[in-house]
């Protein structure tokens, strides 16, 4: 049968949220549709009022041009209507896990590859598999960028735009020092550390090279698998305590040198926050980035900025998702909702309204027939990500469960350490117990 009826109008929250698997164990039951009034690869519906409410993170930017999609989608389904919710990443899962505690989560829920797992193996996302090739067109993009979305060989989440890992450089503030990097970037890190502290020198101190990156997990990340590692070894640590305090010593010795910003510079970025990025508030010359995010970036400042791949091997990097749009399970239209999503990333007009804020158009078809209207900084982007990509690493396993806590331990042991809390190879061990026993609890 056909998913039918309007969206709850009465909808009651847990007041207390006990743990999250009892959350998902008590609201969930599995790992797809609600049994009972739906039908998996059920048709939209479009003939009665449907009210859908979508709920993601980001910054304004990102809001306005979700909305315009979601109006654009009202006015070819006039009985299509939506709610919407979004906020700063912080915080965000809480009010996600809060929600679907009361089962009453979005019926579209932005998620990451960080929690992908953990949303899937407890029941929290449908299974989209039975609407491919259906209502959900997937033809259109990349096996290899489609299976990041996957689950035990099973599709729970659609990846809205791809991006890559990248260091976003002030060229305002290098090329009159003679100090603009090639576009190829440098070939070790020694190599990249040697020229943050020449940016350091140069300009007398009063911008550093590079931010204090020793809390981004998104950096760690690709630097452990140039060093031959992954995050990640099935549910355990893929990394040694050895491993994260040659990270932590690294940046500690970019820091002594002049190279990196002290940690107190750093660490209002730490969350996450792009608005606090150290290039936005010219404290450093460069800092990481996803090479989506230039856009953003650019409208918040009065300097010229580009892209540069990380320092070291290519082959840390991967193309991954730069985040998902994924159907709440329990949701009344789930299948109305997998048409929305679909709409998001296969209609060139929604394409064309997204450009690249959250990253590349995942659908070839689309960014094929969007591209040639970019502005130059879009063509920009895109023209980084094509010369990067290629040369980039194979993409990792989905993360394991509880990789969503990981960000915020590496970032305590990190302040720690770069404040002179603890040395390096203690936080270091610090860290991967934390991290294990986390694992071990999540996957319990």
């Amino acid at each position: 049968m056909a998913i039918l009826g309007r969206r709850r109008s009465v909808r009651t929250v847990l007041a207390g949220v006990a743990t999250l698997t009892v959350l998902f164990t008590a609201a969930c039951g599995g790992g797809g549709s609600r049994a009972g009034d739906q039908e998996a690869g059920g048709p939209p519906v479009f003939d009665e009022p449907v009210e859908l409410e979508v709920t993601w993170w980001g910054g304004p930017a990102r809001a306005e041009l979700t909305q315009k999609v979601l109006d654009l989608y009202t006015q070819k389904h006039p009985n299509v209507t939506f709610t919407t919710q979004w906020q700063g990443y912080s915080g965000y899962y809480d009010k996600v896990n809060t929600t679907a505690a009361g089962r009453n989560a979005a019926d579209i829920i932005q998620i990451d590859n960080r929690v992908l797992r953990e949303y899937a193996d407890k029941g929290l996302i449908a299974e989209l598999d039975p609407w491919v090739g259906g209502t959900l067109k997937t033809d259109g993009i990349d096996d290899k960028l489609l299976g990041t979305g996957k689950v035990d060989d099973k599709l729970f989440a659609v990846p809205l735009a791809a991006n890559t890992q990248a260091l976003v450089v002030d060229k305002t503030v290098v090329e009159p020092l003679g100090l603009l990097p090639p576009e190829t970037g440098w070939a070790t890190w020694d190599e990249f550390g040697t020229w943050a502290q020449q940016v350091t020198q140069a300009t007398g101190g009063t911008v550093w090279g590079i931010r204090d990156e020793s809390a981004n997990m998104s950096l760690f990340e690709p630097w452990l698998r140039q060093n031959g590692k992954e995050l990640y070894n099935g549910q355990a640590p893929g990394f040694t305590a050895e491993d994260v305090t040659t990270w932590f010593e690294m940046w500690a010795a970019l820091r002594d040198s002049g190279a990196a910003s002290p940690q107190a510079v750093a660490q209002p970025a730490n969350a996450g926050d792009i608005s606090k990025n150290t290039v936005l508030t010219k404290q450093t010359a460069a800092t990481f980035t996803y090479d989506n995010q230039l856009t953003e970036l650019a409208k918040a400042t009065d300097h010229e900025l580009v892209l540069v791949p990380l320092p070291g091997s290519p082959t840390g990097n991967y193309a991954r998702p730069s985040q998902f749009f994924t159907a709440y399970a329990q949701g009344d239209n789930v299948a109305t909702a997998v048409d929305v999503i679909n709409f998001f990333v296969s209609d060139p007009e929604a394409g064309a309204i997204l450009g690249t804020e959250r990253g590349l158009p995942p659908n070839k078809q689309v960014r094929d027939a969007i591209s040639p209207s970019f502005d130059d900084q879009l063509k920009y982007v895109l023209a980084y990500d094509e010369r990067v990509v290629p040369q980039a690493g194979p993409t990792p396993p989905v993360p394991a469960q509880g990789d969503n806590q990981m960000g915020r331990l590496l970032t305590a042991s990190a302040e720690n350490v770069g404040f002179g809390r603890q040395p390096a190879a203690a936080g270091a061990q610090e860290f991967l117990t934390q991290a294990t026993a986390e694992l071990e609890r999540a996957a319990g």
